[in-house]
């Protein structure tokens, strides 16, 4: 836990409370709730960081861990975490996220569990992202990022300052209606987490998980569908 402590509490306004919270929380709810599938397993993770949620699924029982991350500063910042006997099982990879999972599928690597980190809001084509994944053909794909509020099935888009500056693309944040039809295309059952579990005294660094707009960070599984 104090790899996480290091690796996220600067993303978040309050360092030594409100991030330190919100990465115990996000650690129980997204690592310790599967730690059955994690132990013994191959991970893919999208969106690693500087590499502590990697340190984490190692820590969890992840035989190998593959982290892949498109921000080249935050790959540096690996080699500075603090080594606890885990690196070996750790492959930090800079590369575009689609990119290196087609690349993984073409090669027929598989994955017995995929974590996705604020990707699905980046532009992916989610029938091409769900299709490859299932190709890795994981027992388990866990999700965590921007998600509109409407069982519609609708992509939002939402233009930063970036990219009215020609920075960057806006983003594309699909519903949940969205996800739920591309995961059924896709041969997935869904099932979203309920962050409503966590009492709202333990809820400082999480607000973003209970905003009350059209827009919240929300968190949800894949499985492959049972056939009978």
């Amino acid at each position: 836990m104090t790899i996480l402590g290091y690796g996220f509490a600067k993303t978040t306004g309050d360092v030594r409370t409100g991030g330190f919270n919100r990465a115990q929380a996000r650690h129980a709810m997204l690592i310790d709730a599967f730690r059955h599938a994690i132990a013994d397993s191959s991970v893919m993770l999208v969106g690693a960081g500087d590499g502590a949620w990697c340190y984490a699924l190692a820590a969890a029982g992840g035989l190998q861990v593959v982290g892949i991350e498109t921000d080249p500063s935050l790959g540096e910042r690996f080699g500075r975490l603090p080594d606890v006997g885990l690196r070996e099982r750790i492959d930090l990879r800079c590369a575009d996220p689609i990119e290196e999972i087609r690349s993984e599928v073409r090669a027929g690597r598989q994955y017995d569990v995929v974590i996705l980190f604020d990707l699905l809001d980046q532009g992916a084509d989610l029938h091409d992202l769900f299709g490859l994944i299932r190709e890795l053909e994981p027992r388990l794909v866990v999700v965590d990022g921007w998600f509109v509020a409407s069982e519609d099935p609708i992509l939002w888009i939402e233009r930063s300052r970036e990219a009215l500056a020609g920075r960057a693309r806006p983003t594309r944040v699909p519903s949940q209606g969205a996800v739920a039809m591309v995961a059924f295309d896709s041969g997935f059952d869904l099932d979203w987490i309920d962050w409503t579990v966590l009492d709202p005294d333990v809820r400082q660094g999480l607000e973003d998980y209970y905003a009350t707009g059209p827009k919240r960070r929300a968190s949800f599984t894949l499985t492959p569908e049972q056939t009978a």
